[in-house]
Parts: structure tokens; sequence; C-alpha cells
């Protein structure tokens, strides 16, 4: 029987990756409890993860992704 991959959970574990690796590149400044399924949120605001990853996934890897985060709202 074939596998099947679901595109939901694919995506899930991809914006997890992708905060996991933000975590990583703002030398844990952040804390977890800031961190929602689909953004961070931030005294300054939120961080739409969905959005942000949207804008670049054509063109960066999703490690290029979280540093262009990072430093976009300088974590």
């Amino acid at each position: 029987m074939e596998k099947r991959v679901d595109p939901f959970l694919d995506r899930l574990q991809l914006l997890q990756d992708l905060k996991f690796l933000i975590d990583r590149d703002s030398d844990h400044r952040i804390d977890y409890r800031r961190f929602r399924i689909f953004e961070i949120r931030l005294s300054t605001g939120v961080i739409d993860l969905l959005a942000e990853y949207q804008a670049y996934a054509g063109e960066y890897t999703l490690s290029e992704i979280a540093n262009l985060i990072v430093q976009k709202y300088q974590l």
C-alpha cells in the first residue's frame, strides 16, 4: 500500500522547522511561548510565518528564509 503525504501535515512540519531555524538564528532570544502555529507574537506586533514563507519560498531555502525573518524583524 502506498503511503500518502498529507499536505496539511507536511506544511505544519515545514512551519515547525522554520520556527526552529528562527529560534536558532536568533540565538534563542525568542521565548517559545511566543510561537503559535502560524505566527510569532511579539510585543511589537505579530509575524505571519505563512506569509513570510510564501513571499520567499521560490527564491530561498528554508534556512535562508529563517535568517531573512530574523534580520527583518531584528529578532
